[in-house]
């Protein structure tokens, strides 16, 4: 017992002697740079848990080379509303759940369920990111603080691709968001711009409800 113990002492009192011998160079501090996909994930991430609202004026070219304008808003989750200016007889307001195409002129209202749309890049959370197949990439074609991503429902590729573009920005969020574009099934393409845009405002309950057109051609052709 009393050898063993010896022998431990020993041991022990023995490593700080073969350590010295074979001391480790001294540390280098390094600095280690961050990945730009890691970097551009994590703007991205922070810009949709903490941009809870937005309020913007939108330029959107249509296939074709149509162009309109007018106000977009935007809640998380899952809402939206374009309000068209001028005497263009169409809205778009998703209220949550669903998205539904107004056309004032003919009385007819289309509806999608918002999960089912590419718009559901914009509308989602940050834990969204992953189920939509997002691909994110930062300062693409080497332009400085651009943030793209790129999403298409593995699912269901007939719903389009979406490539929404952000840039940094000393505002809520860390990045502004600039324009998105939506590839369809048939391949054509419809950009949607911002500017003067405003972040994290109150944004009335009224804004994702619609008056509903339904009907509404059929009694005033009765009343005749």
């Amino acid at each position: 017992m009393l050898k063993a113990l010896m022998f431990g002492v020993i041991a022990l009192s023995a490593v700080p002697a073969a350590a010295q011998h074979n001391s480790l160079p001294p540390l280098k501090e390094e600095t280690v740079v961050e990945a730009p996909t890691l970097k551009a994930l994590k703007l991205v991430q922070t810009f949709m848990d903490e941009v809870k609202s937005l309020k913007a004026h939108f330029v959107q070219m249509a296939p074709g080379g149509n162009r309109s304008e007018g106000t977009l808003y935007m809640a998380r989750p899952g809402k939206v509303r374009f309000d068209y200016d001028g005497d263009i007889p169409f809205l778009v307001v998703a209220d949550g759940k669903t998205v539904n195409f107004i056309d004032y002129e003919i009385g007819q209202v289309t509806k999608w369920p918002v999960k089912d749309t590419p718009l559901r890049a914009l509308l989602g959370d940050s834990t969204d990111l992953a189920s939509i197949n997002a691909h994110i990439e930062y300062e693409p074609s080497g332009i400085e603080g651009l943030v793209a991503l790129t999403a298409q429902d593995p699912d269901k590729p007939e719903i389009g691709r979406i490539t929404v573009y952000f840039e940094e920005a000393d505002v809520p969020g860390g990045l502004k968001l600039l324009s998105w574009g939506v590839v369809d099934a048939q391949g054509q393409l419809t950009t949607v711009e911002l500017s003067k845009q405003e972040a994290n405002l109150p944004i009335a309950d009224k804004r994702w409800s619609f008056d509903d057109p339904r009907g509404v051609n059929k009694r005033r052709r009765n009343r005749r």
